[in-house]
């Protein structure tokens, strides 16, 4: 099963955007407190860690300890979901699909600049922006 986490340092921000992705894909959330990369990787061989850094939230995905999947948020926009849920994640990085759909369902949002749309409990859905790859 895969973890989904903050840094050690977190914002109410991170924190609300590791549930809802933790929620949409089918993972577990975990409060980091005090756990290194080590104990969770011990954990879980596969995990995210939404972290605050000084050049913004990043978002990072771990799988056997190293890191295979790393984005810069640009934006966050978080708003009540109309219709229904959706399971899984939709996303236009074709990167982050094809890891993700080993995990959870996967939709491919149309938009040429790197979106992730994951919907969370309690009628919520967070819309990130991300910084294109290198």
């Amino acid at each position: 099963m895969t973890l989904v986490t903050t840094s050690r340092r977190s914002t109410t921000e991170s924190r609300a955007i590791a549930r809802d992705l933790a929620f949409a894909i089918g993972a577990r959330y975990l409060a980091r407190g005090k756990r290194g990369l080590r104990d969770l990787t011990d954990t879980d061989l596969s995990f995210f860690i939404l972290s605050q850094e000084e050049k913004g939230l990043i978002l990072r995905w771990y799988h056997h300890g190293k890191t295979i999947y790393e984005r810069r948020i640009l934006k966050v926009e978080r708003k009540k979901r109309e219709g229904l849920i959706t399971r899984g994640a939709v996303t236009s990085d074709p990167d982050l699909m094809q890891s993700l759909i080993k995990i959870c369902p996967v939709f491919k949002d149309q938009r040429t600049e790197v979106y992730l749309t994951i919907d969370g409990p309690q009628r919520s859905q967070t819309i990130l922006k991300m910084e294109k790859s290198a």
